[in-house]
């Protein structure tokens, strides 16, 4: 059995020279260029997957070569998992030759056998390089370019793995720091396995709402806040792929949200002496370079279905006209894929997972002394009584308020987020229901926002009509949000 310890990156076609580049400062101890088949296979009913495990025959190194891996740790590109391998003079696999796998309880294997039938095919050519670094350190970067093909269906592959031969883990993070600068990288946390099952079972991903982190059966604070920096990330990825794959507008403000999520436990922790991010900078960068996400949301609703929205005022085909310019002058998909694939983006995604791996904080005294939920209390506590001084709790609050206090409310929201889950979940929901109807309110009075703005722009006619009836539309979600805030500040705490 093999623990991989590994880092993937996917790459573009275009990396390859600069890869070679860089590897050349290094001493390479060998370098090989092969042809790589592999055959995955599964049962009907994907009973191998629905295990965590995956099944494949390769061959191109002479033999083939059955290999299995078992359920394993992604986190951000650092992927570890325990892999089986034997030799095998058949183009079907035998499960019984993996005497040391353990299988679940009452598994048949003579009986999965027979059920075995390929599922889909992976072909690439490898480029390796062996590389000799500090602290008897070897590391195996491999460059893959080729296609994963299931049916009639075909993706590319083109992507880079960094693999622990032997020695320090931290050699292969460095190595890895040094190759994610390049541009046009990002880091993958599903892998070429996963990424066949998708294709093989036309699998699309939809939209996950962000929900609460589950820590309440977790053995210490130290697990506790893991998983919590761990979910976060996981979030983030997940929608990441599927932005890439869809240019789906709502994934990518999942991701915003993600990122801000991050924030905010970092924050938190750091601010109790509990953990040092020395990567916060750059988060602060990343949300920075997303927040044109609320003004881009308004606009696509007002432009939506040729400005249905607007239709009933006057010159709706010159105000449709202004509001699809303040579109074009946000970034486009082609921006925020180039933004996705850039080494400051990579980089960044790199250093949360060696901080993470690292873990430093699992033996820092005051953690591990600390009890979660009390933490958790004086966490929701500071950020209630922040909530409560701010212009939300004013006797009168008008749109511009609201708006203005839309970040505050959020990030208010995503501590119950972090550490609520903790705490009786019907209590938790009655307390943030009023709070999140009135962040939903708020996005419904951004709409009305670029409309204002453009209104000193128009001549005094087509001023009056559109301002009565930014005005009227106004008040009646002002109406709702107010009845929604006195509610909420009259709420029981449920911490």
């Amino acid at each position: 059995m093999n623990n991989e310890i590994e880092i993937k990156l996917l790459a573009t076609p275009q990396c390859a020279s600069v890869l070679l580049a860089r590897l050349n400062q290094y001493s390479v101890l060998q370098t090989e260029v092969k042809t790589l088949t592999s055959v995955y296979f599964d049962t009907a009913d994907h009973q191998l997957m629905r295990w965590g495990m995956g099944l494949r025959i390769r061959s191109g190194d002479g033999d083939n070569v059955q290999t299995i891996k078992t359920d394993g740790l992604a986190v951000g590109g650092l992927h570890q998992r325990p892999e089986y391998n034997c030799v095998i003079n058949a183009n079907r696999p035998q499960l019984a030759l993996f005497d040391q796998v353990e299988w679940p309880a009452g598994a048949d294997l003579s009986h999965i056998d027979t059920q075995l039938s390929p599922l889909f095919t992976t072909t690439f050519d490898r480029q390796t390089w062996l590389v000799d670094l500090a602290n008897d350190t070897l590391i195996e970067v491999a460059f893959d370019q080729g296609a994963l093909t299931a049916s009639a269906e075909q993706e590319a592959i083109c992507e880079i793995e960094l693999e622990l031969v032997k020695g320090d883990v931290s050699q292969l993070f460095e190595l890895a720091s040094d190759i994610a600068s390049i541009e046009g990288l990002r880091l993958a946390n599903i892998s070429k396995a996963q990424r066949g099952y998708m294709l093989a079972m036309a699998h699309r991903d939809k939209v996950k709402p962000l929900t609460a982190v589950k820590i309440s059966d977790a053995e210490n604070s130290a697990e506790c806040l893991t998983r919590i920096f761990r979910s976060a990330l996981a979030h983030w990825q997940y929608h990441e792929q599927m932005y890439v794959d869809q240019r789906s507008f709502a994934a990518l403000e999942q991701v915003s949200l993600s990122v801000q999520m991050l924030f905010q436990a970092c924050k938190m922790f750091n601010e109790l002496a509990l953990v040092e991010c020395s990567w916060l900078k750059e988060l602060r960068w990343l949300r920075q370079q997303l927040s044109w996400l609320n003004q881009a949301s308004s606009l696509s609703k007002l432009t939506a279905e040729r400005g249905a929205f607007i239709k009933k005022l006057p010159q709706q085909r010159s105000l449709l006209k202004s509001l699809q310019k303040q579109q074009l002058a946000l970034p486009q998909p082609d921006d925020v894929i180039t933004l996705i694939h850039s080494g400051r983006y990579c980089s960044l995604m790199l250093k949360i997972t060696r901080w993470l791996y690292q873990a430093k904080w699992q033996h820092h005294k005051p953690l591990q002394t600390h009890n979660m939920q009390q933490l958790a209390q004086g966490m929701l506590q500071t950020s209630w009584d922040y909530l409560q001084q701010s212009a939300l709790a004013q006797q009168q609050v008008d749109a511009d308020i609201y708006i203005k206090q839309a970040t505050k409310l959020r990030r208010n929201l995503l501590v119950g987020m972090c550490v609520g889950e903790l705490f009786d979940q019907e209590l938790r929901q009655e307390f943030r229901l009023p709070w999140v109807d009135i962040l939903s309110g708020i996005e419904e009075l951004s709409l009305f926002k670029p409309l204002r703005e453009m209104l000193p722009q128009l001549d005094s006619e087509q001023q009056q009509p559109i301002e009565k009836w930014v005005r009227r539309k106004e008040q009646s979600l002002l109406n709702a949000l107010e009845f929604s805030r006195q509610q909420a500040l009259q709420q029981a705490v449920y911490w």
